[in-house]
């Protein structure tokens, strides 16, 4: 039984030291903002010991103010370890007209889970100074006739029920004293 317990720790022992010798490889990884076919790409380059890396799961996300929004699906690198994503155009650019976007490798068998930032002026821009606000109360004169219709009815409604206990009452009370 001795010899049983001893060889699964060693076996466990064993095992784990594998994965994390399989773990130790380390890579780079950058982001160039280029145009292609007259669209805007973003592509993703993995080096490891200044050799390109193929076949790893690529994901690009732009950093937004509650997350970060997904562009695009998950795409491998090549054998020249450049995974290249199709950039959209109509994202809104920040305060500073600057997108954050981020590639991530998450959780790769050989290299982990890596992260590299750059900034991108590729996007919509947003001029802060001249938007246009518009007016969303539904009260005086921008409310629709539907919703001013409706709260008529609904008031004339409750008014109308508390007219009728009150003229009940009334009519309780008289009944009362005249059969007296």
């Amino acid at each position: 039984m001795k010899n049983i317990i001893k060889t699964l720790i060693f076996v466990c022992l064993y095992l784990s030291s594998g994965m994390v010798i399989a773990q130790d490889k380390t890579a780079d990884m950058s982001i160039n903002f280029v145009k292609a076919d007259d669209k805007d790409a973003c592509q993703v380059t993995i080096t490891s010991n200044n050799k390109p890396v193929a076949e790893v799961a690529v994901k690009l996300y732009v950093k937004r103010l509650f997350g970060n929004l997904s562009i695009g699906n998950e795409v491998s690198t090549d054998e020249n370890g450049i995974a290249t994503f199709e950039f959209p155009n109509d994202i809104p650019l920040n305060a500073e007209g600057k997108l954050l976007v981020l590639a991530k490798v998450e959780d790769d068998e050989n290299y982990g889970s890596m992260e590299v930032e750059a900034n991108s002026t590729i996007g919509a821009k947003v001029n802060l100074t001249q938007l246009e606000l518009e007016n969303r109360s539904i009260s005086g004169t921008n409310a629709p006739y539907y919703f001013i219709a409706g709260s008529l009815v609904i008031f004339a409604g409750i008014w109308g029920a508390i007219i009728y206990v009150v003229l009940l009452v009334f009519k309780i009370k008289k009944a009362g004293t005249q059969s007296i």
